[in-house]
This record gives C-alpha cells, structure tokens and sequence, in this order.
C-alpha cells in the first residue's frame, strides 16, 4: 500500500520520500514538460543520471528514484521480485500524481521497465528500453545466484568496473572506472543481493508481443555485459518498437556519451508527444 508521502522542494527540484510496501523510496523531480522516469540500474542510484539530467530537464519534468535495495531508498530484507519494482515504481508516480509518463530504464531498470509496461501499461506513453534483455539464460541465472550468495556473505571486496564501459572508454577515463567500481562497493550487500536475486530469472520475449505502445530500444554493440543480440531479440518480438545499435558504445551509455544519449531519448519522445499534440488538436477542431 501507498502510505505516507514527505516532501521537500529546494530550488526548482522536488524531492519526496514515500513508503511503499515495506519500504521507503527516494525520488526527485525537476525540469517541466512531459514526465520522463529514469530508472537505473544494479548497484547505482538516481546519481547515475547526472551527466545527461540537465539535458532532458531543459524538456521535460524529468523523475528519478531509487530502487528499493540502493541510494536513498530503504533496504529491507529480502526477498525483492519484480512484480514489487514495478508496484514500488507505480507508488512513486501517484506519490508525483503523473498519469502518464514517458519511462527510461537502463540494465536492471530496463528489466524493471518490461515488467511496469506489461503491468501497467496504461500508465505510460512510452519505454526506452537501453542496455537490456528480455530473457536469461539458465548459465546466466546460476552466475547472478552465485553473485547474489558471494556479495550477501563476504561483501564486496574489490570491484573491477571497466565492463561496464566500452573497452576505449574504460582505458581513456580510468577516474570513472575507479568511481562505478566505488558507487557498487558502496552498497548495502544484502540489498543488493535481493535486488540481483529478483533480477535473476526473467522471460518476457513472448509477453512483449502483446505490447501495443512506442518502445526505443538502445544497445552499444561494445557492451561488455548484455550482449547486442538480447536487444535485437527484444525488440523483434515488441510490435512498435526501433532498435537502435550504438557502435564504440558500453553498458553505460548515459556516462560515456551523455549529451548523444540524452538527443537519442528527446527525439524519440519528442516526435510522440508532437504526434499526441497534433492528434489532440484535431479532435477538438
């Protein structure tokens, strides 16, 4: 249930704190426009937008938030599902009363996105779906387990973070490597082994044909830790979907091309909310 909401404006950016099932979620909006909520991904916060927000925000009211399990967020014990993301995810938008939005998810947040629009799909006007799959694999399933056991029981240890980079990325900024592989270290272990947990066993390819709204998705074909072909599986199996494939581009696209990540997701939604515009005018007229 959706119960008690906090909260606090300081300048132009909202920021709440509002209990959800069990837990308390961290969010914050700023910038006017269409709603666009970014969700991130395993071991990072609502932070991990910060090289591409004031972009998006110049557009539209952009929404961050922290998964349950990271940031600001609460972290309750286990166990995390993704039924649970998406209902936490359907809280923060009634917390910020948005009625529609325009959804972004990256990684972990991609697979949070599926989940939202196969549950909640007249909750939003569109998905962009960046660094994703539809499916795992049993191999993939057993190495997220083994993760999950590893991290809640010896902690984190040292984290090599240049995969979650494209390989010329990682070598020419060793400062951004050094501070992914800190953000992930500095995560609370059992949190995040839930969250790796929820995130460990998914099908959605054949649900995603039932789709019937807009979906972007976006894949760097140097992407280290979800292979270029999930999304091409992902997006043949979504009706109206494009997939775009970014060559000398990683996992975290935001950070390593923020300003060509940011133009990618405003002209997507761009042209849907002009369509929407034009379609509007005409009904009244």
């Amino acid at each position: 249930m959706l119960a008690d909401t906090v909260s606090r404006v300081t300048g132009t950016r909202r920021e709440l704190t509002i209990e959800s099932s069990g837990s308390r979620l961290y969010a914050c909006a700023e910038g006017d426009g269409t709603p666009l909520v970014l969700t991130h991904g395993l071991g990072d916060d609502h932070r991990f937008w910060n090289p591409c927000v004031e972009t998006l925000a110049q557009h539209h009211r952009v929404v961050r938030w922290d998964v349950r399990g990271f940031g600001r967020s609460g972290k309750p014990r286990g166990p995390y599902d993704l039924p649970m993301f998406a209902t936490d995810l359907l809280h923060v938008l009634d917390a910020l009363e948005i009625e529609r939005a325009h959804l972004v998810g990256l990684s972990m947040g991609g697979v949070i996105a599926q989940r939202f629009l196969l549950d909640h799909p007249q909750r939003l006007r569109s998905a962009v779906l960046v660094s994703t799959s539809s499916e795992i694999s049993e191999k993939a399933t057993a190495n997220w387990l083994r993760l999950a056991d590893r991290v809640e029981t010896k902690g984190f240890g040292r984290i090599d973070a240049s995969r979650s980079f494209a390989p010329g990325f990682a070598t020419a900024h060793p400062d951004i490597v050094a501070a992914a592989g800190a953000q992930t270290a500095s995560n609370d272990p059992a949190g995040y082994a839930a969250a790796a947990r929820a995130v460990s066993d998914y099908h959605f390819t054949q649900q995603l044909t039932a789709v019937r709204m807009p979906v972007l998705v976006v894949q760097g074909l140097d992407d280290q830790l979800t292979p270029p072909g999930g999304s091409v599986k992902m997006s043949r199996a979504i009706p109206y979907s494009r997939l775009l494939m970014l060559p000398g581009a990683g996992h975290s696209l935001p950070v390593e091309q923020p300003l060509l990540f940011a133009s990618i997701v405003l002209a997507f939604i761009g042209a849907l909310d002009a369509t929407a515009a034009l379609v509007g005018q005409k009904a009244v007229s």
